[in-house]
């Protein structure tokens, strides 16, 4: 299959504007989602009952430009219930952009490494020519920019550079007494290496204390970026080497760790999606039930003990055994397919990936609940603000970083923001010119509650979110385990 088609057998006669037609036929035949969306942020809803609405009493036909612009409004925040929607707004749009093309503007920002790249090798240039208002307005209409977008400073020192002066790129010894010690692949995401390396460097320092040796492979994008823009090639080469990089790093007994809950939604959800019902995952279960005698249990069971044992931790707990049992029978009859987006990559690896991979709060959580969590912290002063990100509200994980801030003496840490709030950026979204009033109109309820507050410091496990909060607040935003690392350095013994 073509990485121009969709990851559905859908006909290939089947256009765009029929899938987005589907969306909204399936959509308003349901109508659930016309008053439960209300109270949400999103765009796509409102505007898709809108055109209907429209359509079914004025008589107005819904155009194919109006079409491609619906499908445009949805982030992929997760907030939706139906999956099956999502998955059909991403063929849509993926149809479009597959024939009609996709903006040069587009594919700069989509390209965040390279862009990271590019600025980062110098950037108190890229700073001083942002700082040039004529020259800034310039950059920012090229690139598609909206003149009122803010744009993040950039470091001195990458988070490359200062891994590579540690030698994180290379593995850690396995020998010795290095046997039983905690090893994790760290993918630290595109924003924390080029934009705010202070978040990357911190959770390596924080893993270190903790007893973890942290390897940085070679990454690139996790392509979320990529996959909402509809650019599926570019998303399907990006996946296609992060796959093989991190199931290298697996099978030499690494657990993979990120500190961005867009990276780790995408490799843990977006990039595992379907994969159970995939080819290779079906021989995998013939060979299994074969070995076990047919015994369906058995298999459940050898399938449970494989992924409940993380090798990178050394430890047989993993909060992934609570997943529900697999339709073995039907699987191995091939009554489910594999229709994921990431359909065409071996299933196989994606699970590996998917199994293996720990939001860097979830990981010490699971340390914490051991009794092995380093809890030598010291206070870190200031009233604080904590929002959780849309991103790691999907991965239905909790809040781990609230539970590990409270072990720190005296903190005030606030929670902010309801179930569905969202900071409006949407990744690079919320840069487009045409995108950038609703990005802070999406926003406009959690800032409103944040401004409620009026902490001293927000803070966010995501890396977008602080970039619009920037953009809207006053505040000061640190990551949860920069407060946690500036708790270490403050201890006394």
């Amino acid at each position: 299959m073509s990485h121009n088609q969709s990851g559905k057998d859908r006909p290939e006669q089947e256009q765009p504007e029929q899938i987005a037609r589907k969306i909204i036929e399936q959509c308003t035949d349901c109508d659930q989602c016309r008053e439960f969306m209300e109270d949400t942020p999103c765009l796509f809803f409102p505007r898709l009952f809108r055109l209907h609405d429209r359509e079914a009493g004025q008589g107005k036909k819904i155009t194919s430009e109006e079409l491609r612009k619906l499908v445009d409004l949805c982030n992929m925040c997760g907030t939706c219930s139906c999956a099956s929607v999502r998955a059909d707004i991403r063929d849509a749009r993926d149809g479009f952009i597959g024939r009609d093309g996709i903006k040069p503007a587009i594919r700069i920002l989509e390209d965040v490494q390279r862009v990271g790249q590019i600025c980062g090798a110098f950037p108190r240039l890229a700073n001083l020519l942002s700082e040039i208002k004529p020259v800034a307005d310039l950059a920012k209409k090229l690139a598609g920019i909206h003149p009122d977008r803010k744009l993040p400073k950039f470091p001195m020192e990458s988070f490359d550079a200062w891994a590579r002066s540690r030698n994180l790129h290379r593995k850690p010894e396995t020998s010795g007494s290095n046997i039983a010690k905690p090893k994790v692949a760290y993918f630290a995401g595109c924003t924390a290496r080029y934009m705010f390396p202070q978040v990357a460097q911190a959770t390596v320092e924080v893993l270190e204390r903790n007893g973890i040796s942290v390897f940085f492979p070679e990454q690139k994008c996790c392509g979320m970026p990529t996959l909402l823009e509809g650019d599926r090639p570019f998303t399907f080469d990006l996946a296609g080497f992060n796959l093989q990089q991190l199931e290298e790093a697996v099978d030499d007994g690494f657990d993979i760790l990120t500190s961005c809950p867009t990276c780790g939604y995408m490799l843990k959800g977006v990039l595992s999606d379907g994969a159970y019902f995939s080819r290779e995952y079906r021989a995998k279960l013939i060979a299994m039930m074969a070995d076990a005698g047919e015994n369906p249990w058995t298999v459940q069971q050898q399938i449970i003990d494989q992924e409940a044992a993380p090798q990178g931790r050394a430890t047989a707990a993993s909060p992934r055994r609570s997943k529900p049992a697999l339709p073995i029978y039907m699987i191995v009859k091939g009554l489910l397919q594999d229709d994921g987006y990431f359909a065409e990559l071996d299933g196989l690896k994606r699970i590996k990936i998917a199994s293996h991979t720990y939001d860097a709060g979830e990981y010490l959580r699971l340390l914490n609940r051991e009794g092995r969590f380093n809890r030598s912290l010291g206070p870190v002063p200031g009233r604080m603000a904590y929002y959780a990100p849309c991103h790691l509200k999907e991965q239905n994980m909790g809040q781990p970083w609230t539970e590990l801030l409270g072990h720190v003496p005296g903190i005030s840490l606030e929670g902010v923001g309801d179930a569905f709030d969202c900071c409006g950026l949407s990744g690079i979204m919320g840069f487009k010119k045409e995108f950038h009033s609703r990005s802070l109109a999406m926003g406009r309820g959690l800032m409103d509650k944040i401004r409620a507050i009026d902490p001293e410091t927000l803070v966010s496990d995501c890396l977008s979110c602080r970039i619009q909060f920037n953009q809207a607040l006053p505040y000061p935003v640190l990551h949860p385990v920069e407060l946690l690392n500036a708790a270490y350095a403050s201890y006394q013994k």
